[in-house]
């Protein structure tokens, strides 16, 4: 082929090229210019909102905004003002009672921050409340016993809250475990509950707030349990009972099973009994309660030890708890 026709169609084939460019260069720019309208639009809804000082509504466009511009020009902005204003309406949600919108601003926050044991620590603590309350709620059990099992997860793998220089993790391991009692309790399960409340209590014993209602919660349970106990081992004919009292060879087997478990339950509430009148005394709260438990334990006790002419062993008992609890705490 001649040089000379060649090189027309090269040109040709550039000037075709070139037209094409022309051509799409317009439609690109145009949809750039697009993005870039798009994503200054969902700014300026975010914008108009918090001008107007509708919490809800600009928290909602700013999720939107990062939604679809995660890497926009207002991203980093918009990350750190949400953070923010979420943690204000879960504040404000907590102090308002409305447990509702708490738990879903909450449940927003982590969605997108899983690990943020402050959220978890709020509304957990404010669940444990309505739990505590008189009359107590139980409405929100569920998500009170999920996020205590979240936060105590945490807080075991060396979780701490942000922005707190004293974070005291056996007082939140007390308290979030408590929340875990209080749902057995309340579902029937007295045994479970029993053993939560000790666990509760083995991480702040010193804490009227804590140990002191596990005490008092634990010794309903174990006179619960007492009560049940004691009629069924009455309802043994005395003859069956004074030969198990008397240690008879002869003594029905059943019969002795009913009083060894009444001698369990008994020394349930003692147990409870005790610690709890010890820490009411060193700590000096509940004295009306207090004397109401003692007047209870005294009567258990002399059921439990007919034996003893008097109470020096239960006195014993409570100068060994009292002491105890006087004590230094190591560490303090």
């Amino acid at each position: 082929m001649p040089t000379r026709r060649i090189r027309a169609l090269a040109t040709a084939s550039a000037l075709v090229l070139f037209a094409l460019a022309l051509a799409i260069l317009p439609a690109a720019r145009a949809a750039a210019q697009d993005v870039v309208q798009d994503e200054g639009s969902a700014y300026r809804a975010w914008h108009e909102a918090s001008q107007a000082a509708d919490s809800g509504k600009a928290i909602a466009a700013g999720r939107d905004y990062l939604a679809k511009y995660p890497t926009g020009q207002y991203a980093d902005f918009m990350k750190k003002w949400l953070g923010t204003a979420q943690m204000g309406a879960l504040d404000a949600a907590i102090k308002a009672k409305q447990t509702a919108q708490m738990l879903a601003v909450g449940k927003d926050i982590l969605a997108s921050d899983p690990e943020n044991l402050n959220v978890v620590y709020a509304m957990a603590s404010q669940l444990r409340r309505e739990m505590l309350s008189n009359p107590p709620v139980y409405d929100n059990a569920a998500a009170g016993v999920e996020l205590a099992k979240k936060g105590i997860s945490m807080i075991e793998a060396g979780k701490t809250l942000a922005g707190v220089q004293s974070f005291d993790k056996n007082a939140t391991l007390a308290w979030m475990s408590q929340i875990l009692a209080l749902n057995e309790q309340k579902s029937g399960s007295a045994e479970a509950a029993v053993k939560l409340f000790e666990k509760s209590t083995s991480y702040a014993p010193q804490d009227p707030q804590i140990a002191g209602v596990n005490l008092l919660r634990s010794l309903a349970l174990h006179q619960a349990g007492y009560s049940e106990a004691a009629k069924a081992y009455t309802a043994f004919p005395e003859a069956d009972r004074a030969a198990v009292e008397s240690g008879a060879a002869d003594a029905k087997p059943d019969a002795k099973a009913a009083r060894e478990k009444l001698n369990a339950s008994a020394d349930g509430v003692i147990a409870a009994a005790t610690s709890f009148i010890a820490l009411s005394k060193v700590k000096n709260f509940g004295v009306p309660t207090r004397e109401k438990v003692n007047a209870t334990l005294e009567v258990i006790y002399k059921t439990r030890h007919p034996q003893e002419k008097d109470l020096t062993g239960l006195q014993k008992i409570l100068q060994e708890k009292e002491s105890a609890l006087a004590a230094p705490v190591p560490g303090a």
